[in-house]
């Protein structure tokens, strides 16, 4: 009866330990792959939901079409810079690796990640413009200030 008792407490204790070693293997495990976000994204980013985090992406990726654009056009002709540089194609490396920094925070969540590539073919989205606002004339339009 006390050698159960023993292998019980004894089994208890293994039982716990493993479970703790297991949340410290799965902390370093997000802290390793939250590394390279942390430098490259802000903490109101990295503390993001599902849907905040993929507006975010939806709208960063938006300028990377704006950015891509305009890589082509820096492309095709004289370079912008007296060095030779290529603004926009750097500018478009950073985005990138910043938009694909914010999928790794969606997919260290367990939201879905976005498809970066797959984003960029499509088209850019149209904004549609403001309706048209209804002026309401007052009740006492007709009417003069002192009511007469």
């Amino acid at each position: 009866m006390v050698a159960r008792t023993l292998t019980a407490a004894v089994l208890l204790a293994l039982l716990a330990f493993a479970a703790a070693a297991q949340s410290t293997d799965a902390d370093r495990e997000m802290a390793r792959l939250l590394a390279r976000p942390r430098q490259l994204l802000l903490p109101e980013e990295l503390r993001g939901n599902c849907a905040g985090l993929t507006v975010t992406i939806k709208t960063h990726i938006d300028r990377l079409r704006a950015l891509q654009k305009q890589a082509k056009q820096e492309q095709e002709g004289p370079a912008p810079t007296l060095f030779g540089d290529r603004p926009a194609a750097h500018d478009f490396a950073a985005e990138h690796e910043r938009v694909q920094a914010l999928n790794i925070v969606l997919d260290a969540k367990g939201c879905k990640p976005v498809n970066v590539d797959e984003e960029l073919q499509k088209p850019a989205p149209t904004p549609t413009p403001p309706a048209p606002e209804q002026r309401k004339e007052p009740a006492a339009a007709g009417r003069s200030l002192l009511g007469r």
